[in-house]
């Protein structure tokens, strides 16, 4: 609290900020040392409180001169002095002063004015009961003639018109009339209301002629709610549309104060802040919470009323205003008569008397700002309230003082608190110290519920607190309160933060113990309802904390094991996704089904983990089993005792969940024997699943089931399985196992998938002639050799299966010219050598002259050849002579299409394109393109050719008889020569480098070889 002498001759503006600031508090700075960051001490948050700085009163520059009255709305200001002028002031341009005066006569006293809420319309009452409006588009107010009112003493303004022009206004006076009245602000029409309407309509009177200090119009939708005081009443009025059904008579209650006071005409002004409101009567102030909503005609709209309270006691002295100025009250601090005048903001009420100012704490009725004034100073007349803006001024005979309020709400939350009020005490928390202020409360709140016997809601809120844990946890157990301890414990592990993993393994065990110890003590089945409350709340428990509770899940685990808890203990191990141990347990018990149940899901939980990417961290500190590594630890178990159940749970997998190579220990363990009759193979359903299906291509897998087939009595399965196109078994393997278990049919299928035709065919011939002849046919395309080969084995196989003691020749020679039908590689004299040199020719006449029939077509076939071969050697000789007889013309000025020289300076090749080039140029060309081996092939021709012409050369000084007759060396030379030069023009000249095929390919060939990548690095810029 601040107490302050003024003497206002001598300053101009008042600041007590800086005179009043709190110590500040030290901190002691925050240290980190190889990891260790130094704990910040805790705050007395009690001892920060203050308020100090939340009230300062500044001076306005403007002086004004015997001051009487003052209002301000909106920022404009308007004064009314005891020389009766009026003098309007913008806060904003406190320069621009506008004094109205000569309006009235001097003798005539203003007795009140009053300003609407735009700050434009101004109504001004006078000691003679006269009336004046104004409007800053006046010259000066106007009389309002017409009334013959008493003398105003509040009005109250329609809160559905915010016109700065026109308004409509409910006025009270002091004999206990209401009236309303129209303003508009123009120079023709002053309060007047539309045609035909009175100047000014009388609504009501209300039975007890007292002075109306206090007017209050709210409206919600389309119905008014009004509030009305006088010194010992306050009326309350709710309807509408109209103010006509307002003041219904039935509408009309009231709470009365019983006051026999001589100085009554003292008391009854009303005040409003937001939502509340105060009521100064004889015995203090009376102030609450208006509420606006459903209520009907008849009812009241205020609420938690409450009294500040003024007790007289023995008058001892009685001041200029009549009062007595001793009075004893309730808070001796504050004078124990009413203010002068008063005023309220949200937290404080703001009393002016004569000698002193002070502003009253409402939450806990304790002074927080007072000033003293001496006898010295101004005479206070009263405060003004902004409503608008949010400003309050206090004014004197001639000074106007604004009173700055800065953070008012700062110790709400104190206030609250210490009232009992927790949730608004929370509200009103804010910077600095929210946290402690926060725990503060919630410490209070603690107590409070403690001290009552709520030890539930206590836990709830010391679990929210910075308070000893050993402490809090004490005082329930020494209250025998165990329920409470685990609500707090559970409270507590919700509010640590990070970097806390000790105390919350801490409380985590302890919170398990408390819990398996609680269900211990209700097995009984009488508290059946309660064991599954305590045991829903335990689970909750176990969900909520689950990372937390998995560093520790061994100790979770011997806690829970060690009571006996199973049911406790599957649950847990299913929430933590430990699937080994529930499986285990199910297994040990015999209960199959229900572990090959946990199993079904395992694919499940990995979609998940990866929807949830924060596992993977728990993940690395409690590694877990892969769930297809379940499959194949428990498996084997499973399908041993429920085959047909594991092998569809298997079948129902995703694709690629499991490794169908590290199931087969599993399958191995499955003895079919002991199935029930007519069930197939539980192994080979599942495998025939992965082969045909899943397209498994594992070899295992194929041989596995392979050796699975074997064993089965209908060959079917091994053959369509040995038939397929691809095949990823061993073929080695397959036929041991199949030749082990006499399965020829199979293993002449091997034989031929592993190209052994010839031990197929002989295999075959003991089982299918039809099979022998089928992997003999698959040789017809890629040796027919060896295709005849085999038809003949299968053919004298024939033969000699049809021979008989019984001499039944026919039906042998028969069977045999069937088979011969069937092949076409084969003919009569190719099987005659097989039947006996016995065998009657007559059974063969009619095969055998077909036999000569199809020679003599074919050498009739053999003749047409020749001659068509005979002719085309002809034409062939024909083009050959009349191509050497090909010429052509090259015109002596023809110049090489590649040197551009004259071309019949060297020798030259002309094409039928008319292309012709110089021989050498045309070869320097053709090496570009030329493989290795013919470049080298050109070059070796060329220097043949050249070393020819040098011999020949060499020889022409020999004389004329002699180059007549030519050695046989000299004529072997010529004839190479020749074949040389041949050999060269069929290389050099077979095409036009510009239109045959050559120029087709360099489409393909890039513009720079490989060998030319050091002139593309040169282009780099």
């Amino acid at each position: 609290m601040a107490t302050i002498n003024l003497n206002f001759d001598s300053i101009k503006e008042i600041d007590l900020g800086d005179d009043f600031d709190s110590p500040p508090i030290q901190f002691r700075q925050n240290t980190v040392e190889r990891g260790y960051q130094e704990p910040k001490p805790r705050i007395n948050i009690l001892e920060t409180i203050s308020d100090e700085g939340i009230f300062e009163m500044e001076r306005l520059e403007y002086k004004p001169s015997g001051l009487l009255s003052m209002v301000i709305s909106n920022g404009q200001i308007v004064m009314a002095t005891q020389q009766s002028s009026i003098i309007r002031l913008d806060v904003n341009f406190p320069q621009e002063l506008k004094s109205i005066e000569g309006f009235t006569n001097k003798n005539e006293k203003i007795h009140k004015i009053f300003l609407d809420p735009t700050g434009m319309h101004l109504i001004i009452s006078m000691d003679n009961r006269d009336v004046y409006y104004y409007h800053p588009s006046f010259q000066k107010p106007k009389l309002q003639k017409s009334w013959k009112i008493n003398l105003i003493e509040s009005v109250a303004w329609d809160p559905k018109e915010d016109n700065p022009v026109m308004q409509t206004v409910i006025i009270g006076t002091n004999n206990g009339m209401v009236y309303e009245a129209q303003v508009v602000g123009q120079e023709k029409g002053l309060l007047a209301f539309p045609s035909k309407e009175p100047i000014l309509k009388t609504l009501y009177q209300f039975d007890e002629p007292e002075p109306i200090y206090g007017l209050s119009l709210k409206k919600i939708v389309n119905k008014y709610f009004l509030l009305v005081s006088t010194p010992t009443r306050l009326y309350y009025l709710i309807g509408g549309p109209t103010f006509e059904n307002l003041f219904r008579r039935d509408h009309v209650i009231f709470d009365m104060i019983p006051d026999d006071s001589p100085n009554r005409d003292l008391y009854g002004e009303l005040k409003f802040h937001g939502t509340t409101y105060a009521w100064l009567i004889s015995s203090g102030i009376n102030h609450g919470e208006l509420v606006y909503g459903s209520q009907g005609n008849g009812e009241k709209f205020t609420q938690s009323a409450t009294m500040l309270h003024f007790q007289e006691d023995k008058p001892k002295d009685i001041d200029s205003r009549g009062k007595p100025r001793q009075f004893q009250s309730e808070h001796p601090l504050i004078p124990p008569y009413p203010p002068i005048s008063f005023a309220m903001t949200q937290f404080h009420f703001l009393l002016l008397y004569e000698d002193r100012f002070i502003a009253l704490g409402k939450l806990n009725n304790q002074i927080v700002y007072e000033i003293s004034f001496s006898q010295k100073d101004p005479k206070l007349k009263g405060i003004a309230v902004d409503n608008e803006k949010n400003t309050i001024w206090i004014y004197g005979d001639h000074t106007i003082l604004e009173l700055v309020v800065q953070d008012e709400d700062r110790n709400a939350w104190k206030h609250y608190m210490d009232r009992g009020q927790f949730e608004n005490a929370l509200s009103y928390v804010k910077e600095p110290y929210i946290a402690e202020k926060k725990d503060q409360i919630w410490a209070t709140q603690a107590d409070h519920y403690f001290s009552e016997g709520k030890y539930e809601l206590a836990a709830t809120f010391y679990g929210k607190t910075h308070k000893v844990f050993e402490e809090i946890t004490l005082k329930f157990i020494n209250a025998g309160q165990r329920d409470a301890l685990k609500t707090y414990l559970l409270q507590k592990l919700l509010n640590l933060g990070r970097n806390t993993d000790t105390q919350k393994t801490i409380i985590s065990t302890w919170l398990v113990e408390i819990f398996i110890s609680k269900l211990n003590t209700l097995r009984d089945p009488r508290d059946e309802d309660r064991y599954k409350k305590v045991s829903g709340e335990f689970r909750q428990f176990l969900e909520n904390f689950k990372d937390t509770l998995l560093i520790i899940k061994d100790i979770i685990f011997n806690i829970i094991s060690s009571h006996g808890a199973i049911e406790e203990l599957l649950f847990y191990a299913n929430l933590i996704e430990d699937y080994e141990r529930v499986i285990s347990y199910h297994i040990q018990h015999q209960q199959y089904d229900k572990a090959l149940y946990i199993l079904t899901t395992l694919d499940k939980p990995r979609q998940q983990q990866q929807q949830h990417p924060q596992q993977r961290h728990l993940q690395s500190i409690v590694p877990q089993t892969n769930p297809d590594e379940l499959y194949y630890k428990f498996c084997p178990v499973l399908f041993h005792f429920i085959p047909y159940q594991t092998c569809d749970a298997w079948i129902q997998t995703k694709p690629n969940f499991l490794n169908p190579r590290k199931l087969i220990p599993s399958l191995m363990r499955y003895d079919h024997s002991k199935t029930p009759f007519g069930q197939p193979n539980q192994a080979i359903r599942y495998l025939q699943h992965c082969v045909q299906r899943l397209r498994n291509k594992d070899k295992a897998v194929h041989n596995y089931l392979l050796s699975l087939y074997v064993k089965q009595d209908d060959d079917k399965p091994i053959l369509d399985f040995l038939g397929a196109s691809e095949f990823y078994y061993d073929l080695k393997y397959a036929l041991r196992l199949c030749m082990k278990e006499k399965k020829l049919k199979a293993c002449v299928l091997i034989y031929s998938a592993m190209e052994l035709y010839e031990e197929a065919v002989d295999l075959a011939l003991e089982v299918d002639i039809d099979l022998a002849t089928e992997n003999a046919d698959k040789l017809r395309e890629t040796d027919e050799a060896l295709c005849k080969k085999l038809w003949l084995r299968i053919a004298k196989h024939v033969v000699e299966k049809g021979k008989d003691k019984e001499n039944n020749n026919n039906k042998n020679i028969k069977e045999a010219m069937e088979f011969l039908k069937n092949c076409d590689l084969l003919k009569i004299e190719d099987i005659l050598p097989f039947f006996s040199d016995f065998t009657v020719i007559d059974d063969f006449k009619e095969e055998i002259c077909k036999s000569l029939e199809d020679y003599n077509s074919y050498i009739d076939e053999l003749k047409l050849e020749m001659d068509d071969a005979t002719e085309s050697a002809k034409l062939i000789r024909n083009d050959i002579q009349n191509l050497r007889n090909k010429y052509g013309y090259v015109r002596s000025d023809q110049k090489c299409d590649i040197c551009n020289y004259p071309v019949l300076t060297k020798r030259f090749y002309l094409f039928n394109c008319q292309h012709v080039f110089h021989s050498d140029c045309l070869i320097t060309e053709l090496m570009k393109h030329k493989s290795n081996d013919q470049k080298q092939r050109i070059r070796e021709l060329q220097m043949s050719l050249q070393a020819h012409e040098s011999h020949n050369h060499h020889n022409q000084t020999t004389t004329s008889a002699v180059q007549n007759h030519m050695s046989p060396d000299q004529t072997i030379d010529a004839s190479m020569e020749d074949s040389n030069r041949n050999e060269l023009d069929r290389i050099v000249g077979k095409e036009c480098i510009y239109c045959g095929d050559l120029m087709i390919r360099l489409i393909e060939k890039p513009f720079i070889s490989p060998d030319e990548k050091d002139i593309l690095a040169s282009w780099e810029i």
